[in-house]
């Protein structure tokens, strides 16, 4: 074999490595990089939820009124619609969460140590969760007051996104599962698992 073929040999092995191996880290850095997304859902009717509680609380173009709402959830002690989605996830350290509010009414992701209520006492009760959960309001002189937004209370407005905690952060430690309720609305809950 002659030096030219096999240089031009030898070049094109390099030349396949060295694109196996950026290919290889490319793949990785996405995977690695990708978001977990996490939206919360609700279907609040502008008119009627806005009218009630006041204006602003409810944007968009939801569909069950609150009348509707509160019979629910007196009965059922949940709105189904009311959610987050997924309810449960696992995920491997380094990846960050997204928080997409794909709802009419502002949501909070907030890690706790139990579920329990959040700060809106009716809702509370309506829920059977008439105990805050201590990370999502205290109570001063009979009222709750909410805690203030922090990196593992995260407050995320109607039709927003927000980055969330990274899996592996003391908000997500690894190898644990923490929970996620919504402190306006108790029922709201997930957990996630940090492998």
């Amino acid at each position: 074999m002659s030096k030219g073929k096999l240089f031009a040999i030898v070049t094109s092995l390099v030349l396949i490595m060295v694109a196996v191996l950026v290919l290889t880290g490319s793949v990785s850095l996405s995977a690695a990089s990708s978001p977990f997304v996490v939206r919360m859902l609700d279907q609040c009717n502008p008119p009627t939820f806005n009218a009630a509680v006041g204006p602003g609380t409810c944007i968009g173009d939801g569909t069950i009124t609150f009348n509707h709402f509160i019979a629910t959830l007196t009965n059922s002690h949940t709105v189904g619609a009311w959610h987050f989605d997924p309810a449960d996830g696992t995920v491997e350290e380094g990846t960050v969460l997204t928080l997409e509010n794909r709802g009419g009414e502002a949501h909070t992701f907030t890690k706790v140590a139990n579920f329990g209520g959040g700060f809106v006492a009716p809702l509370n009760a309506l829920s059977g969760n008439p105990v805050p959960a201590p990370e999502c309001a205290t109570v001063a002189f009979g009222v709750l007051v909410p805690k203030p937004e922090s990196p593992s209370n995260i407050f995320v407005e109607a039709g927003t996104t927000e980055m969330g905690p990274t899996a592996g952060s003391p908000i997500l430690p690894s190898g644990a599962t923490t929970r996620i309720p919504c402190c306006i609305h108790p029922w709201m809950r997930m957990e996630v698992t940090t492998k």
